[in-house]
């Protein structure tokens, strides 16, 4: 299932017999899907599938689990029974829910979130996965709960207001993305992680059976049965990950994280297709290509040349609408990648979340911006907080009094959720807490929601049993600091990465990374391996600025279609007012074009709803 939609009726109000569809949107009209409809006294679901599978929906005795996502048994269900770990469909949640109670989020992982109505007592329970990128939407207002994959279909239900949430819009202003479970819409919220929900005619319940300070722990392996854990749970999520399927799309990049899946995939050659993306001649595609051709496995390259630029303004609005307008317009390789690879499957495999929950913090980026660097290293974050307000009003994108409005809300989730509750933990581990809770899931959630009407996408290293046991080990960069400092700390995290390749494939530990040395490189007893990684770094960053960047071309690829946004209508919703426009006029936007591109997609967006 990959999109779901339900209306609940808890009050008077039946709802009547209005239908609901996912493909009376445009943007469902060219996708593979199958649609199915279930109709209840007091409910209305609807749910797209791939394919008539019979297995992300099941009902008896008046208990109906819908399954968005996938789910598999875990480490401790092993522990418990004996069997290892897999895939499990919704027959087989109804039957753990129905021994276990909320206890059998015990015993799961995987990305997913199920919902479990009981259209008898007409109650609904909504439970979420630990690390949750593949969330729901939801509004519970006046005895109805509407939820849904897409924001749109909530708003279109009539149910649910459309006024926008100020705190949401200064957030994503602030970090490039909205906290905690805020939409940006004041009535629609995300479900939030490691979370079950109960709504029924008494109101809405909570309770949260995970959260990210479980990740910590005082005492850690050694290295030596750290390597041998790590490798032997990553190889099993490798091949768990891509049982099901008989064809399975492995992403391949220059660095570390796809080529360990690679390494450790047991699938044969014939049943899996390496891919990448990346302009002509980048090195995120010839060295794929490389890897590919000295292993004579199949490699197919989605090159982003002038069909992509033809492709590029309908791919950036498939991006925004299924991605619920939290990616910005730079991520239209997404659509453009797999509606091309889809035909050989509608799985992909990928390195996504590997360097993430292993490298230290070394340089503000994407999902650390300066904003939150500045703040959470900060000893006055209080005053921070204050001076960043003052300076997002400068940049001039929000009519300031949304800034004003949204301030205190801020104030209080930022001051109490972190600085007060983990005042004793220190600036660095209070800072990964924050990145793994709110960074790493909101930013690569933009991703993935994208392409869940394309593929399926799974992510071994994100797997609630390797995050458990690599934040057990030295290798998790929470211990390891902030990096501008120390290169061989940096280095740590890459190490498990470089014993990998040697025990599962050693071929890859002797091609180049595009960072410029080889994974074998990092095996060398010092100070032999600082030398050729400093050779390979240094040749590397001389690379990068004779050729900028080789992989895409944003700022060419995206100018028509900021043109056209700001050209075919004003801002309906007078949050931008003609700040954008001005900003396109005078070539300012590109001083900061993620946060631009954010922008441009919320105003397209906006005026379409």
């Amino acid at each position: 299932m990959f999109d779901y939609f339900q209306i609940v009726y808890f009050g008077k109000n039946s709802g009547g017999n209005r239908k609901y569809s996912f493909l009376n949107n445009p943007y469902y009209k060219n996708l593979t899907s199958v649609e199915y409809e279930k109709e209840f006294k007091n409910s209305y679901a609807v749910y797209l599938e791939r394919e008539k599978t019979g297995k992300n929906y099941f009902a008896k005795d008046g208990v109906n689990i819908f399954l968005f996502g996938t789910v598999y048994t875990n480490n401790r269900y092993k522990k418990l029974t004996g069997e290892s770990p897999k895939i499990i469909n919704a027959e087989m949640i109804y039957g753990l829910h129905l021994n276990s109670g909320d206890k059998f989020t015990d015993n799961i992982k995987g990305s997913f979130v199920i919902t479990i109505y009981d259209e008898n007592k007409n109650t609904i329970k909504v439970i979420s996965d630990r690390l949750n990128v593949l969330p729901l939407y939801y509004s519970f207002k006046e005895g109805v709960l509407v939820i849904s994959s897409s924001v749109r279909m909530i708003l279109e239900s009539g149910q649910v207001s459309k006024e926008l949430n100020h705190t949401a819009l200064t957030e994503q202003l602030i970090f490039d993305f909205t906290l905690g479970t805020k939409t940006y819409y004041k009535d629609i919220s995300r479900i939030d992680n490691g979370t079950i929900y109960e709504f029924s005619s008494a109101g809405k319940s909570e309770n949260r059976y995970w959260n990210v300070e479980k990740l910590y722990n005082d005492k850690l392996f050694s290295k030596k049965e750290s390597l041998e854990m790590l490798g032997r749970q990553l190889h099993e999520n490798t091949n768990l990950y891509s049982f099901d399927t008989d064809k399975i799309l492995v992403a391949l990049t220059g660095g570390f994280d796809g080529r360990a899946n690679v390494a450790m995939l047991d699938k044969k050659k014939e049943d899996f297709l390496c891919y990448s993306y990346g302009m002509p001649g980048s090195r995120q595609v010839e060295i794929p290509k490389e890897i590919c051709g000295k292993l004579k496995i199949n490699f197919s390259p989605v090159i982003l040349d002038e069909e992509y630029e033809k492709e590029h303004d309908g791919c950036a609005l498939e991006a925004i609408e299924h991605s619920n307008a939290s990616a910005p317009i730079l991520r239209s390789n997404y659509p453009y990648a797999y509606k091309k690879l889809n035909s050989f499957s509608k799985t992909i495999m990928t390195g996504l979340f590997g360097s993430e929950v292993m490298r230290p913090l070394h340089n503000a980026g994407i999902m650390v911006n300066d904003y939150s660097e500045k703040l959470f290293l900060s000893d006055s974050p209080a005053e921070t907080l204050d001076g960043i307000f003052e300076d997002i009003k400068k940049k001039n994108y929000l009519d300031p009094k949304i800034i004003d409005d949204g301030m205190e809300e801020i104030k209080r989730e930022l001051l109490g959720g972190y600085f007060e509750k983990y005042k004793e933990r220190g600036k660095v581990l209070r800072f990964f807490f924050f990145i793994i809770q709110e960074g790493v899931r909101k930013y690569f959630s933009q991703e993935i929601q994208i392409e869940r009407v394309y593929v399926t996408t799974r992510f071994p290293f994100f797997d609630d049993d390797f995050v458990e046991l690599m934040y057990k080990t030295p290798f998790a960069g929470m211990y390891n600091g902030f990096l501008g400092k120390s290169k061989f700390k940096r280095r740590k995290g890459q190490l498990l990465y470089a014993h990998i390749y040697k025990r599962f494939k050693p071929e890859l530990g002797k091609i180049n990374l595009d960072r410029g040395y080889k994974p074998d490189d990092l095996l060398k007893p010092f100070p032999f391996n600082f030398i050729s990684i400093y050779k390979g770094v240094k040749k590397t960053a001389a690379y990068k600025r004779a050729s900028g960047n080789d992989t895409f071309n944003s700022e060419k690829w995206t100018e028509k279609f900021i043109s056209d946004v700001l050209h075919e209508g004003s801002d309906k919703t007078g949050v931008f007012g003609n700040r954008l426009k001005e900003k396109f006029k005078d070539k300012s936007y590109l001083k900061d074009l993620l946060k631009y591109s954010h922008f441009i997609s919320l105003q397209k967006y906006f005026n379409s709803i």
